[in-house]
């Protein structure tokens, strides 16, 4: 595409309608027709209620997925080259055009996605704000309380109807607005939905709930927690996002799968008006993502889980075809192999690598695919039925996250299953896992690689991992579930800040680990290890 066009979406839609979703998708067929590089929102909120349905594998990425095979959104792109889609700033600074999703109330359903993104090169957007009409979480304060219900005052602007649900609640100080203790509710909700009892007041039947929260304390819940992703980017390479604010969102607010060489800047995750919580999943999943990823200034506030959830999945070696080719199966959705990139191959802590000579797909199967590889290089003869791998084309040559926030969040702030990360200049507050989380997966979502090579400078923890993870505490965390041992490896640790918080760093299933040059300010303990398990820790003091 040229940048020389065009392309203005008020020739198509304006954001007073009813429904501007329509209007939108003829701008972008246009701007796909006339290789337009261009297409300029103005300032408003453009309300989104009609869909179309892409057919896309996208959606299964966990166990709980289903199999859907086809997705309701409001816009998709797809196919695109060099296309900016550029919205308005407001007076303050922020995007002034708004994409608001079209919501329907029901418990924990899926939701037409806002922006769907297939197969793009060079696509970027700018000055855009998304949300749902009505926000999908809600918030208040606990006026009363029994041992077997609670009464919350809904607050002002937030959601108020009978039989919303209770997804991913978590407690919040009133005074200081900070996150406090374990998540009241996680993804399967409370064992009832709230009853509208007054304007704006809910009482909650439920024991469970009553017994974790306090008089007083403020609260915010979601109408539901399944996986689903409102902004979806796969194989959009060369991807550009900057000055982006995601207001409210109805399960992962974004999810770039399979795409190489982002860039990212000003990208802003917060609940608007007192809502407290912005999404019931994570803000920003990177999947299979390769290439170089550069992160400036992102700020994360109130998701349920991670803020930034860097990871791949593991390989299998299902069955070897002769020394040089084997069949290998991988969970969830599908994406593309490189030849000449590696595939790694683990005999506990023991790595070695094969070049890919020749791939292809050898089948889809339930819960996953199977791959046909051939390896210029015999198979290592430790490798048999089972064995764990790794395709290294689908992480990033390079990670880099620079002078961001993540605030009250109840999962981790960065968790990291990849190579090659640094972390600068970051502030995490108030995270219930730790500020940033090291290691891989394997249990339930297979969920890799290791993490190695990894730099944390010049950042700042405080009240962070208050609630385990893996079994991991504190504001940095190295620990991966399933494995025991030291997985994680050269890992520098310098110049930052760590306050109130039980632990500093626990180190667990990792080695090669530099500590050096940091600050502990009401931290009980600043480095725990387990003998055992945990390699060499230079540590001074």
């Amino acid at each position: 595409m040229s940048s020389d066009k065009i392309i203005y979406v008020k020739d198509y839609t304006s954001p007073s309608g009813q429904d501007s979703a329509d209007g939108i998708r003829e701008a972008i067929r246009a701007a796909l027709e006339a290789e337009a590089g261009l297409i300029v929102f103005e300032a408003g909120t453009y309300r989104l209620t009609s869909v179309e349905v892409v057919q896309t594998e996208g959606m299964v990425h966990d166990a709980g997925s289903g199999h859907q095979l086809w997705k309701d959104t409001h816009i998709s792109i797809s196919g695109a080259k060099g296309l900016t889609l550029q919205g308005a700033i407001g007076d303050n600074g922020e995007p002034a055009t708004v994409l608001a999703g079209y919501n329907d109330g029901s418990v924990n359903g899926y939701l037409p996605s806002i922006l769907w993104c297939e197969d793009n090169e060079a696509l970027s957007l700018r000055h855009l704000a998304f949300t749902r009409e009505p926000e999908f979480a809600s918030a208040g304060i606990v006026t009363s309380r029994s041992e077997s219900s609670i009464t919350v005052e809904v607050f002002a602007g937030n959601s108020c109807h009978e039989g919303m649900g209770t997804y991913c609640m978590n407690r919040l100080d009133p005074l200081t607005g900070a996150l406090t203790g374990e998540s009241v509710t996680y993804g399967g909700g409370a064992d009832a939905d709230w009853e509208q009892v007054g304007k704006r007041s809910f009482v909650l039947n439920s024991q469970s709930v009553a017994s974790k929260v306090q008089l007083g304390e403020h609260l915010s819940w979601h109408q539901g927690a399944r996986t689903d992703f409102q902004i979806y980017f796969a194989r959009c390479d060369n991807l550009e996002l900057s000055r982006l604010r995601i207001k409210n969102a109805n399960g992962f607010a974004m999810l770039t799968e399979s795409c190489r060489h982002i860039r990212a800047e000003g990208v802003v995750f917060k609940p608007d008006g007192n809502r407290l919580f912005t999404a019931p999943r994570d803000a920003w999943k990177l999947f299979k993502c390769s290439g170089h990823i550069e992160i400036n200034r992102m700020y994360v506030e109130g998701v349920r889980m991670d803020g930034q959830n860097i990871q791949s999945n593991w390989l299998f070696l299902e069955r070897k075809l002769s020394p040089l080719e084997a069949v290998f199966f991988c969970k969830y959705t599908y994406a593309p192999l490189q030849i000449g990139s590696h595939i790694e191959f683990y005999d506990g802590a023991h790595m070695e690598r094969r070049v890919i000579e020749d791939w292809s797909l050898e089948e889809k199967t339930e819960g996953g695919h199977k791959y046909r590889i051939r390896l210029q290089e015999e198979i290592p003869a430790s490798a048999l039925e089972g064995t764990l791998c790794a395709a290294d084309c689908w992480e990033a040559d390079s990670y880099t996250c620079t002078d961001s926030e993540f605030v009250n969040i109840a999962g981790a702030g960065h968790l990291v299953r990849n190579d090659h990360v640094t972390i600068q200049r970051c502030t995490y507050r108030n995270t219930m896992n730790p500020g940033i989380l090291l290691g891989a997966e394997l249990p339930t979502h297979a969920e890799g690689g290791h993490a190695t090579h990894i730099r944390i400078e010049d950042c700042v923890f405080d009240h962070c991992g208050f609630y385990p993870r893996y079994g991991a505490e504190g504001c940095i965390g190295i620990k991966s579930s399933g494995f025991d041992g030291p997985y994680n490896r050269h890992i520098a640790i310098s110049g930052n800040v760590f306050r109130n918080s039980a632990i500093g760093i626990h180190a667990i299933d990792a080695d090669e680990v530099s500590v050096s040059r940091n600050l502990f300010e009401g931290v009980e303990r600043p480095l725990v290890t387990q003998p055992g398990v945990t390699g060499k820790v230079e540590f001074d003091g």
